[in-house]
């Protein structure tokens, strides 16, 4: 929808221009094309973050001293306003460029203000969960990491001294930051096991956001106009960049209650809004998101091992953003990528985010932006909104659970079902009755529990099932597992195998390797899992003491999965290599990868996880 008198917003910005001394010669042109943007017009040329190559300096600023440690490097605010001024006034601001200074303080930096845990790394902030959490969620504004968001903005506007902005955090908001706050596992329990909990939550995180929001624009505004770190966007008033990368685990029924409800009052509140989408787990929300009315975009991160924003796969993708109505934001596009990208979704209302690495590409960009804008007609745009006429179509059908057909044992059936279902009371008691009536352990875990587990698998494979139901089978099969374990103790066959589970060192991404660990334990495996950001010498100190058969590793990122060949080489060195199977998992890894780093087994998803478990087991046997 239109937002605001043009001619007087342009009028406000020429005379707030004069006064801020801008390093960027043509800030004006490209708050223009930012005011088309978010009217869903136009297209303007950008690029996340900035590059020094041939750059010529804008001002004389001193290369700062090196941090003395990490805690300066993301914690000081003086430190940083002055690294933060040489940056910016060594940075590229051509074309759409924006002269901004990224204080990000890690990502959902909100969490910390809400007594989230900071810790800083060599390329980012990780913030952990607050050990002290209570349910009800109470904003301090004492609370040093709200101080610390306050002097770190000040500092870098007293820096600015007008000649670039200061950006915006970014806070995130909803189910994200209460899973930085207390625990991805607990969140996705919680949609079914307390959601009425769970959205009283949401909204006291909501109400708290905007008043940290408000807080925090006062501080970096320039007259209404702002900036946003993420993705260096601009505003002519309160923008922000909405997310719910947690999204991916739930179901579309679960988005609709726990997340586009606050979704939607913070667009109400916020005149100007650009929602992140990540990655293809998230796009089956696509159609709840475009149901927002007060949204006015939506940016698009592919995610790890797929295709970046300019590549033909999601051109039907931006199609159908664009005609519902929203603009769009396509990122890490090339400069091979651009034309043909602009031939096929149009040149209205898009906002590209360059891959650039000198000036010579961003001229080579701006003139096929030109030429295209000069002579692409409005038919292009036409022919785009024709084919999309109805995003509904695309909608997945809702999630229906079905029952198992085959029945074989009335009275230990109810445990198969109580798994599936995720309900652990139930499966504790047709447990304990079993065990009762003299049925065997082994005959309970593997004709009831195995299966059971086995069943959830295959569903979540096909989309029938999402995270929160694997959680709450993986916890039901526990519970009961926990009654037979004595039972158990001695006997040879109890478990098929050992595994030892961790992520790797320097990666806090734990969600994806319990899944895993839930899947293997449920289907008979023994299962010791050491936790995140796992050393070698943790890992051969586990295997050792553990005599495990196979070993599991995960990363969540580029930068940590090369750890695992360290690994490896570490298992080596203790001479204990052939002993155990080693097994990797998570996004940015492959097969292709596996081999390279000399790994027995991959897998990309909890379900196989198990598969090739069996096969190692089977391997390691001969």
């Amino acid at each position: 929808m239109p937002i605001g008198d043009f001619g007087q917003i342009v009028n406000i910005h020429k005379t707030l221009a004069e006064c801020m001394k801008t390093w960027k010669s043509n800030l004006e042109e490209t708050k223009q094309h930012y005011l088309d943007w978010w009217n869903h017009k136009g297209i303007v040329l950008n690029m996340w973050e900035h590059f020094q190559e041939g750059v010529e300096p804008h001002a004389g600023v001193a290369t700062p001293l090196p941090p003395v440690d990490l805690n300066q490097k993301w914690f000081d605010p003086e430190w940083r306003a002055g690294y933060l001024d040489w940056y910016v006034a060594h940075s590229s601001l051509m074309a759409d460029i924006l002269p901004v200074a990224n204080t990000q303080l890690g990502p959902g930096s909100l969490a910390a203000i809400l007594g989230g845990v900071f810790e800083g790394g060599e390329d980012t902030i990780w913030i952990h969960p607050d050990p002290d959490f209570k349910e009800d969620i109470v904003f301090n504004s004492e609370h040093p990491n709200w101080i610390l968001h306050k002097e770190l903005l000040k500092a870098c506007k007293k820096k600015a001294a007008g000649h670039y902005y200061v950006g915006m955090p970014d806070l995130m908001e909803g189910l994200d930051v209460l899973a930085a706050l207390k625990g991805t596992d607990k969140v996705l329990l919680d949609t079914v096991m307390q959601p009425e909990v769970l959205e009283h939550q949401m909204q006291q995180i909501n109400d708290i956001y905007f008043k940290v929001f408000d807080e925090l624009y006062d501080i970096i505004r320039e007259g209404d106009e702002m900036a946003f770190c993420y993705f260096s966007s601009w505003a002519p008033g309160k923008m922000t960049k909405l997310q719910s990368d947690i999204s991916t685990m739930i179901s579309e029924d679960d988005y609709r209650r726990f997340v586009q409800p606050f979704i939607r009052e913070q667009c109400r509140k916020i005149e100007y809004t650009l929602y992140h989408l990540d990655g293809v787990g998230a796009m089956h929300h696509l159609p709840a998101l475009l149901e927002i009315d007060e949204l006015n975009a939506i940016q698009w991160t592919p995610g790890v091992g797929e295709p970046q924003g300019g590549s033909p796969k999601w051109y039907d993708l931006y199609r159908k953003i664009l005609a519902a109505g929203k603009s769009v934001m396509a990122c890490w596009v090339t400069l091979d990528e651009l034309k043909p990208l602009l031939d096929a979704i149009g040149g209205d209302g898009v906002h590209i985010e360059m891959d650039f690495h000198n000036e010579k590409e961003v001229e080579q960009a701006m003139k096929i932006v030109e030429e295209y804008t000069s002579k692409v007609s409005s038919e292009a745009v036409g022919e785009t909104g024709e084919k999309q006429n109805s995003v509904n179509d695309t909608e997945l059908e809702k999630i229906k659970i079905d029952r198992v057909s085959e029945r074989s044992d009335e009275a230990l059936q109810p445990l198969f079902d109580a798994i599936v279902g995720g309900r652990l009371e139930s499966a504790v008691e047709v447990t304990k009755q079993a065990i009762a009536d003299g049925v065997a352990p082994q005959e309970i875990i593997n004709k009831y529990m195995i299966k059971a587990m086995g069943e959830v698998g295959q569903r979540f494979q096909d989309g029938k099932a999402f995270v929160p139901q694997l959680l709450m089978a993986g916890r039901a099969m526990k519970g009961a597992l926990e009654l037979l374990k004595p039972l158990l103790q001695g006997t040879a066959s109890t478990t098929i195998g050992k595994v030892v589970i961790g992520t790797v060192k320097g990666d806090l991404h734990d969600i994806g390797k319990n899944l895993v660990a839930s899947m293997l334990e449920g289907c008979g495996f023994e299962v010791i899992n050491i936790g995140i950001d796992v050393s070698c010498d943790k890992f051969v100190e586990a295997v050792k003491d553990n005599h495990a058969d196979i070993l599991c590793m995960s990363a969540l990122l580029t930068t940590t999965m090369t750890y695992m060949k360290e690994v490896i080489h570490a298992l080596e060195a203790a001479g204990i290599r052939r002993q155990v199977k080693v097994m990797i998992g998570g996004a940015p890894v492959s097969q292709g990868f596996a081999d390279e780093i000399g790994a027995d087994g991959y897998s990309d998803n909890a379900n196989t996880a198990v598969s090739v478990a069996k096969e190692l087991m089977s391997l390691h046997r001969q």
